[in-house]
């Protein structure tokens, strides 16, 4: 299936057909009257009478949660610590934070994931019970990252973990924004995670909570990678995280939108 560029596609507006030309509302009413004919002229709302800009509970809702000094939970895996970066505990996570002067909390565990252990083999490390370990804070934004470490379970397993763990984060904070945010891996693994990242990109529809996918936007290409890809091949450096934090604000700020409620003609 094609996959949008780098930069995300682009809307193209078609060509409205030419019509024929009809008389205008006076012409047609000299007409009848010439006729004897009495007439009512039915005046119909103009587009910015019917088209009303429409701010539904997700806009609004990110409008509050994005704001600068609001308190934000992120949970992930090693792209949440940093791993990769010049030194070691700087990535994405830590940089959104800044450039937004967000009141972070930051649980990043390497080798975790929905269902993924990390080297410890610990249940502890998976991210629902580290969800739970955080109840006593109150998040404006739970942003969870991640999943491309869980190769190890069908995709049909990984989207009923998905679904469960973000439903708790909804029920344990109510008042919260939740999103998702799916694998972002450089190439040559961001083609690898693709049904990993469709996995948990149905987990969140299925939980009702916005998803963020890279791999479907094509934010790492076998181009563009080799610009952010750490030396180990398998995180990003310094300028792979900047990026990588620049896109997913956009991403956050996207929710912001407030779209057009057309009325029926």
């Amino acid at each position: 299936m094609p996959r949008r560029t780098d930069d995300g596609g682009r809307t193209v507006l078609g060509r409205v057909p030419t019509r024929t030309r009809r008389p205008t509302t006076s012409a047609v009413a000299l007409g009848l009257m010439a006729l004897g004919v009495g007439a009512f002229v039915v005046l119909l709302p103009s587009v910015s009478d019917a088209c009303q800009p429409a701010t539904t509970p997700v806009s609004a809702h990110a409008e509050a949660a994005l704001d600068p000094g609001s308190r934000v939970l992120i949970v992930g895996d090693s792209y949440t610590t940093g791993r990769g970066s010049s030194d070691g505990n700087h990535g994405w996570a830590q940089m959104i934070s800044e450039n937004e002067s967000w009141r972070s909390t930051i649980d990043g565990i390497p080798g975790s994931g929905y269902v993924n252990r990390a080297a410890t083999d610990s249940v502890q490390n998976t991210y629902l019970p580290r969800i739970e370990s955080h109840a006593s804070l109150d998040p404006d934004l739970v942003l969870v990252q991640g999943s491309q470490n869980d190769w190890t379970v069908s995709t049909r397993e990984l989207r009923k973990v998905v679904t469960a763990t973000l439903r708790q984060a909804e029920e344990q904070w109510p008042d919260a924004l939740v999103v998702a945010i799916g694998p972002s891996a450089p190439a040559p693994l961001a083609t690898a995670t693709t049904n990993i990242s469709d996995a948990v990109g149905a987990g969140a529809r299925a939980a009702g909570v916005p998803y963020v996918d890279a791999v479907d936007a094509q934010w790492f290409t076998e181009f563009n990678s080799r610009s952010y890809v750490a030396a180990d091949g398998e995180h990003l450096d310094d300028a792979g995280y900047r990026y990588l934090a620049r896109r997913i604000a956009a991403s956050l700020h996207d929710l912001t939108e407030t779209t057009a409620e057309c009325q029926p003609s």
